[in-house]
């Protein structure tokens, strides 16, 4: 993973405009490429085209949630033998231990809470360069 955030593409899944405009606005000047998408489908494809660097996925969404989509997102990356695969953070509006668990045994590397920080966000991304 890069030091230089400005060249990492990230993904923000929430199946929430506002969540999607809050993370977005809070780091356009950060991260080099952000997309949205509002579901775990969409999600999955949009990583299968544009292989991202790190994922923000909110666990519960229509059509289909972020734990699902993450275990297919996990899927692709072994089946195509990535070398750099996709940092996953859930965004979760909720701190129970059952969601922390779910996140992690999905393939999750990581969790925070809603609304999105960035000092918390930049911290999880840090871990892991």
């Amino acid at each position: 993973m890069k030091n230089d955030l400005t060249k990492l593409s990230l993904l923000v899944v929430d199946d929430s405009s506002i969540n999607q405009r809050v993370v977005t606005m809070s780091l356009r000047n950060t991260v080099g490429r952000i997309d949205s998408a509002s579901n775990g489908m969409d999600a999955y494809k949009m990583y299968c085209e544009n292989q991202y660097d790190i994922i923000l996925m909110d666990g519960r969404m229509p059509v289909m949630d972020g734990y699902e989509a993450t275990q297919k997102i996990r899927n692709y990356e072994k089946e195509k033998a990535l070398e750099n695969p996709a940092i996953i953070i859930a965004l979760t509006g909720s701190d129970t231990e059952h969601e922390a668990k779910a996140c992690l045994s999905s393939g999750m590397n990581a969790s925070m809470l809603k609304p999105f920080r960035i000092n918390e966000f930049l911290e999880i991304v840090k871990d892991f360069n």
